[in-house]
């Protein structure tokens, strides 16, 4: 029976490829009300943030309580006495410097991400791979520490809360002039919601990775 299934999967899957596509000239007149809708050449940030934002605001309601679970789920146990971590220095300072590119790329996505491929998931993700980088190189108190006197934690939700204004006033009519196509401040709110996200994503990530390294011990 096993190959049975595997030419059902293997049909299944493709499937998809029997079907044409449509013709690139019936795109042209949804592509430009996409882009006179959202003002912002990433047409992708512009669906995300604008056009199914309702959607996007219900993806990161869910990644909260994602985050709020990990917290649930750790909260009656104690830390580790010890986190183990890479020892060799190659290791490292590879590490290292994977972090600080990826926390570069991060940046760039979440400023740039409406007018290139990017966006606020994308560089949140960046983002929290940097830190798990830190981590498992051997800055596991380093980052505990940063992470409570800065209280990323507040920061964290006040992220939360203002992407949900923002989408709130965006869903009800209110955004601010779009500003120049293709310009940093263009596309209304489209630019400060990919950094709320970004920040969002970010901070969550380190919360629940920080979390399993303190009671777990390692990654």
């Amino acid at each position: 029976m096993t190959w049975l299934y595997l030419v059902a999967a293997t049909a299944l899957c493709l499937s998809p490829l029997a079907s044409a596509l449509p013709p690139a000239a019936d795109l042209v007149p949804l592509i430009n009300t996409l882009v006179e809708q959202t003002n912002v050449p990433n047409l992708v940030s512009g669906v995300i943030l604008y056009t199914r934002l309702y959607d996007t605001v219900t993806e990161v309601v869910v990644f909260t309580l994602a985050s709020i679970g990990v917290r649930f789920l750790f909260a009656g146990e104690t830390a580790k006495p010890s986190v183990r971590a890479l020892a060799d220095a190659p290791s490292v300072v590879l590490c290292q410097l994977g972090g600080t590119i990826a926390a570069l790329i991060g940046v760039e996505l979440a400023l740039r991400g409406h007018l290139s491929p990017g966006g606020g998931f994308a560089a949140g993700v960046a983002g929290g791979t940097a830190i798990g980088l830190a981590l498992i190189s051997g800055s596991a108190e380093l980052s505990d520490r940063l992470y409570r006197r800065y209280r990323a934690d507040l920061w964290e939700k006040g992220a939360v809360i203002a992407f949900v204004l923002l989408a709130a006033l965006t869903l009800g009519g209110l955004p601010p002039p779009p500003g120049d196509f293709g310009s940093l401040a263009g596309g209304s709110w489209i630019p400060l919601l990919n950094v709320l996200v970004a920040i969002k994503v970010t901070l969550g990530s380190w919360a629940m990775v920080q979390l399993f390294v303190r009671h777990r011990g390692l990654l």
